[in-house]
């Protein structure tokens, strides 16, 4: 990729870990390219995280497969295991499946990774991506809990306030995520309401992201792939046939929820949250009043879309994109 001409202050750099569901529709494919052209992220390893058994067998794998794949398009090295540190970003398998309770852990190479990083003498904050269940994560708190100061966990994920609703990452692993609403790991929640806010035509995709590169025109093909399936596997059966030609997934439209992941650590859009008591989540995808009064997270109300989506598109075509005269290298 090109090198941006500005310059992000030391100060500023973060340490990030993007824990990704890669395959699982087209929306952490966009972030996970956003999170890699981001001066200010040092993307230091990428999990991969399993999703639901109806999209495949091995959603793990898969997941894992797609990283790679996206790196490839990018033209950015990668690591896997048993390759010596510093042939690349680590990729690393997480979870093949949801933790079985709030206390046994699945240990992984994902889960071990986050645990060596959190530990790491690096005076570099570490983030950490949520975009999908939150297994790996979760894992490697039961697992060393004394990481729960040392990472911040941006989470794509959770129904809307106040009563929750069926939301598909907290489906994927509802014990994983009431350990970490449980845990005093720093926590800013993007709920189902907001992250849905997230939506870009199709037109506007095939204007700026499909010209620039191999990876642009995957991102924008990939979600001509994944856009069949969901129109066969999204039911709304209490809309009239009007109302769902018209609902999401809506034809000419994606949303892409997973993008405030990366786009909040670039910008925390600071007015744009509240702090609350941490919920904890029950069997119905209900919130429940938390076992810890004092423990507080950190939940978004509002998300400037444009900010975020205009600054993937503006670093896909610099980094990508045809270059404009004069400014061939």
């Amino acid at each position: 990729m090109r090198e941006f001409p500005y310059r992000v202050a030391g100060a500023k750099k973060v340490r990030v870990i993007l824990d990704t569901d890669c395959y699982c529709e087209a929306d952490d494919q966009f972030a996970v390219a956003h999170a890699l052209m981001s001066p200010k992220l040092d993307v230091v390893g990428i999990c991969a995280e399993h999703y639901a058994d109806r999209f495949g067998p091995d959603s793990e794998q898969q997941s894992y497969d797609e990283i790679l794949h996206v790196l490839r398009l990018m033209g950015i090295p990668s690591a896997v295991s048993g390759e010596e540190e510093g042939a690349g970003i680590p990729v690393l398998h997480g979870c093949r499946e949801a933790i079985p309770d709030e206390h046994t852990p699945r240990p992984s190479e994902a889960s071990r990774f986050i645990i060596r990083e959190a530990l790491k003498d690096d005076p570099r904050p570490l983030f950490i991506t949520g975009q999908g269940a939150l297994s790996n994560i979760a894992s490697a708190y039961l697992e060393e809990p004394s990481i729960a100061d040392r990472i911040t966990l941006v989470w794509i994920g959770g129904g809307s306030y106040p009563e929750g609703e069926s939301e598909f990452n907290v489906e994927n692993d509802l014990n994983a995520a009431n350990v970490i609403l449980s845990s005093k790991i720093e926590l800013w929640q993007v709920p189902k309401n907001l992250y849905s806010r997230m939506y870009v035509p199709y037109s506007v995709l095939y204007e700026k992201v499909y010209p620039c590169g191999e990876i642009g025109k995957y991102l924008v093909e990939n979600l001509d792939r994944v856009s069949g399936i969901f129109y066969d596997w999204i039911r709304r059966p209490s809309y009239t046939p009007q109302a769902a030609a018209a609902a999401y997934p809506g034809g000419e439209m994606w949303i892409f929820g997973d993008q405030p992941a990366v786009g909040l650590i670039l910008f925390d859009q600071r007015y744009s949250w509240h702090m609350q008591r941490a919920p904890r989540i029950d069997g119905n995808i209900r919130y429940v009043p938390g076992d810890d009064p004092d423990r507080m997270i950190r939940v978004y109300d509002e998300i400037d879309r444009d900010f975020i989506m205009d600054d993937f598109y503006a670093k896909l075509k610099y980094c990508f994109g045809t270059q404009e005269k004069g400014q061939e290298e």
